[in-house]
């Protein structure tokens, strides 16, 4: 499959994971596309006869998840959200939503980029459930990984 593909797969079979376990784990993921975008400050754009478009007054602006310089974070996941769990008794028994990113890549696999690598460890050095999938079973195993080795059932 080709990687929209397994994005679209993975992104409904998050939704189930659920039906994995006893408890109340679910999980609400975001389509967020990254990159860099232009917008007028002065004006409509203007389409020109050879296709190309004029911007009036352009400036640009970051698309989904920006740094404080205004650049795109390079390498953020594909699909970004939580998974709520309810938590042990000993941590009061509260629901507490836990940052889910799954970076999709196409079932032959795909490349994984440098920014996508560093993304992913650093979501799971905070404590957050992130890894690659390029299946719907494959995102369903990131968040039922994580929740299996933290024995919420």
């Amino acid at each position: 499959m080709l990687e929209g593909a397994v994005q679209r797969a993975a992104w409904l079979a998050t939704a189930k994971v659920s039906s994995l376990f006893k408890s109340a784990v679910r999980t609400v993921l975001f389509r967020v596309n990254t990159g860099k975008g232009w917008v007028s400050g002065g004006g409509p754009p203007q389409r020109l006869k050879d296709g190309s478009v004029v911007i009036p007054s352009g400036r640009p602006i970051a698309l989904g998840f920006a740094l404080t310089n205004g650049d795109a974070l390079e390498g953020a996941a594909d699909l970004n959200g939580w998974t709520s769990l309810v938590v042990t008794p000993e941590m009061v028994g509260t629901t507490v939503a836990v940052f889910t990113a799954i970076e999709t890549k196409r079932t032959t696999g795909g490349r994984k980029r440098t920014g996508q690598i560093n993304y992913v460890e650093q979501v799971k050095a905070a404590g957050g459930i992130a890894g690659f999938a390029n299946s719907a079973e494959a995102a369903q195993a990131i968040i039922a990984t994580y929740c299996k080795e933290r024995s919420i059932k």
